[in-house]
């Protein structure tokens, strides 16, 4: 992917009944990335704890490679963490934080790695799993 792809949807929290807008739309660019750890409840699942199902919606499937044969590992990505309209953070914990709801703490959504080095050439990474959020038409 060589042109930059932004979010053509407000993102929200995907818990039911939870109306927290997280991005709004056109904030956040689409990134692959490989998590150096592991996210909980991310990768294969499809379903939270309290058994929501997370559907990623044609118009951002659309958005990904056509040799894509997965969701996971996809994320929007935010530079700045006051770019976002609605998101808690959790301490550090091996080096990331994960990302949560602010309104009703359904974690995670995303991560933000703190061991990345940040230099003029790179920006800092806060990053939203696009299989872990809910999308508003």
């Amino acid at each position: 992917m060589s042109a930059v792809v932004t979010n053509p949807l407000d993102i929200k929290c995907p818990k039911s009944g939870c109306r927290s807008k997280i991005i709004r739309k056109n904030a956040a660019s689409l990134v692959y990335r490989s998590p150096r750890l592991p996210l909980p409840g991310i990768g294969g699942e499809t379903t939270d704890a309290q058994g929501q199902t997370y559907e990623v919606p044609e118009e951002i499937a659309s958005l990904l490679p056509k040799d894509a044969t997965s969701t996971d590992g996809w994320f929007w990505m935010l530079a700045d963490m006051f770019d976002f309209e609605n998101i808690g953070f959790s301490h550090v914990d091996r080096g990331q934080k994960y990302l949560s709801c602010a309104d009703c703490d359904l974690a995670p959504l995303g991560y933000h790695d703190t061991t990345t080095a940040v230099t003029d050439a790179a920006e800092k990474e806060y990053l939203v799993a696009i299989n872990r959020v809910g999308y508003i038409k």
